[in-house]
């Protein structure tokens, strides 16, 4: 009779033991997965645009939230004028918004600035069209931008073409932001491929159910083993 009343004992003692250490690897396991899921939520959104800058201005809201991040407009008198890149709030533009190639890293060390950007000069002078400016003739070339979320520095990008429509004409044909704070980016991505599948995790991975049973079978022990 005494060995059956201690061989309970020694079992609870051995299974508040397996517990302790059960929950101490449940815990690590969630920090893990947390830490896992972050990165994952990290992707470009990317918009696409068929917008003319015009002297009413045209507002971007690169991360659709209601508020205006960067204003372009055109301004002039008679049969010259110009389109201008104006960032709103404390939101900068990127090398003085002077046109970008594809590939180029938009990110942190970047020279970014405040204030009102020429971009292109039109002008119909001597009876013929000309324009002049760091954005004349360009096609599909890049604006890069630093700006708010919620306090936090984001990075993005505009596309712009002069002439889509006319030679009078410099327009917006898609933007994009990195939803990542300080996470640089890169011209021309438009988020598919790898970020778009980063988002898509094995559902057998992160399911609830079936990962507190495998740390359950661990802080059993051989008992738990065995039930598999």
């Amino acid at each position: 009779m005494p060995t059956s009343k201690k061989q309970p004992e020694t079992l609870n003692s051995q299974l508040n033991q397996r517990l302790l250490a059960y929950v101490a690897t449940a815990g690590a396991a969630g920090v893990g997965v947390l830490a896992m899921t972050q990165p994952a939520n990290a992707k470009i959104v990317y918009t696409p645009a068929d917008k003319e800058i015009s002297v009413t201005g045209l507002y971007l809201d690169l991360n659709h939230d209601g508020i205006p991040d960067y204003e372009f407009h055109t301004s002039g008198l008679g049969t010259e004028w110009n389109a201008y890149a104006a960032p709103l709030k404390f939101n900068k533009l990127m090398n003085h918004a002077n046109p970008l190639a594809a590939g180029v890293t938009v990110g942190p060390g970047a020279d970014f600035g405040g204030g009102e950007q020429w971009m292109v000069n039109f002008c119909i002078c001597s009876g013929s069209f000309g324009s002049v400016g760091p954005w004349a003739g360009k096609e599909n070339d890049y604006a890069g931008f630093e700006f708010n979320i919620n306090g936090a520095a984001h990075f993005g990008w505009a596309r712009f073409s002069t002439g889509i429509s006319g030679l009078d004409t410099i327009t917006l044909t898609g933007y994009a932001y990195e939803t990542v704070s300080l996470k640089p980016i890169v011209t021309g991505d438009t988020g598919g491929g790898d970020e778009d599948s980063a988002d898509q995790s094995d559902p057998a991975a992160a399911s609830p159910e079936s990962q507190p049973a495998g740390l359950g079978r661990l802080a059993l022990g051989a008992a738990g083993r065995a039930a598999q």
